[in-house]
């Protein structure tokens, strides 16, 4: 079968549905919940998804584990999206208009002290917005999802292996967005370095996952808020590479993009959320002084175990004292205050 242009696709699609500015997000209010019908193992080489095993039934596991990265804005963890959060935007996430193409997205993520990388990445939440070719159309839709040493808008590494999920055939332009919930403790996992840091990868695909489809984009949440009132599990920055201008499936220099766009949360990011294995209490760790309580006195404590490289500063346990030590630690200490 002959593969689809991609650039054909989205120039047809934008002329179908309501366009609006790259960098002018606006909020969909609905959530529309959809179940995968089958996943397949796959891995992100010469620019495309390439399958690398059979494709599987759909059979979640019974493992919940920990959120170890939340970029989807679940308070309750029931995998619909909800109003417990800081925004006040109940359900509501931003996208950037139905006629913007997105097909291919890597973003950074930074995990919590005390993720278990042996254990991998097995539970999946994740929302999007679903073109196709516009208003009553429909289209076959793959998502494939992919982990990566990689940290901000450096170069795509591709190193691990992920899946790709089959979700059946959606319809364009519906009066909402879709998520979903992916469970794969009895099936799989996703890789992560022993860092418990690198990226994410998303691409949206149709005819089983073989080529692009014609257009889709993540939805768009955030991690925490300006003003850390609040901090998800994990953090990430503001630079996101999005494949909008040439969707060879290759990310280059100039498709980098700033999402620190001044709204609630800030800055943006492809939403996703994963759950992982924590090896301890994160709140434990950085209760330096061992008075049951987390305050300043805490932070001061450590401050001076750092500044003078002392081991029990290495919180990531590399055998060296620097700055990602001293990350993790305000990353913790500052949900658990």
């Amino acid at each position: 079968m002959a593969k689809r242009s991609v650039w054909g696709a989205i120039g047809g699609c934008v002329a179908a549905c309501a366009a609006f500015g790259q960098d002018t997000p606006r909020l969909v209010e609905h959530a529309i919940g959809v179940t995968p019908t089958r996943i397949a193992p796959a891995v992100y080489a010469g620019h495309r998804a390439q399958r690398v095993g059979d494709w599987l039934e759909y059979q979640p596991g019974h493992g919940w584990g920990d959120p170890v990265f939340d970029c989807y804005g679940d308070w309750d963890r029931d995998g619909v999206p909800d109003g417990a959060d800081w925004c006040g935007l109940g359900a509501a996430r931003w996208y950037l208009g139905s006629g913007f193409c997105n097909l291919f997205v890597t973003n950074d993520m930074t995990l919590p002290f005390g993720t278990m990388s042996d254990d991998g990445l097995y539970r999946l939440d994740l929302a999007w917005y679903w073109t196709a070719w516009g208003p009553s159309t429909t289209e076959q839709c793959v998502i494939g999802v992919f982990t990566q040493d990689s940290m901000p808008c450096e170069p795509d590494s591709l190193d691990y292996a992920g899946w790709l999920i089959d979700f059946g055939t959606l319809a364009g332009c519906p009066a909402g967005y879709y998520h979903a919930s992916l469970d794969l403790s009895g099936t799989g996992s996703w890789p992560i370095r022993w860092e418990a840091s690198g990226s994410y990868v998303i691409a949206f695909l149709t005819n089983d996952g073989e080529e692009f489809a014609s257009c889709a984009q993540p939805m768009l949440w955030g991690t925490g808020d300006a003003t850390g009132d609040f901090v998800a599990p994990g953090t990430q920055g503001p630079n996101q590479f999005d494949e909008v201008y040439f969707s060879d499936g290759f990310h280059d220099e100039y498709e980098c993009r700033d999402y620190a766009l001044g709204v609630c949360p800030d800055p943006l990011g492809a939403m996703l959320r994963f759950w992982g294995t924590l090896c301890c209490a994160p709140c434990h760790i950085v209760n330096c002084n061992w008075d049951n309580s987390i305050d300043t006195t805490d932070f001061l404590c450590y401050l001076n175990l750092w500044a003078v490289s002392d081991p029990d500063a290495d919180l990531n346990n590399d055998d060296i004292v620097n700055v990602r030590d001293f990350i993790w630690f305000l990353d913790v200490w500052a949900e658990c205050r």
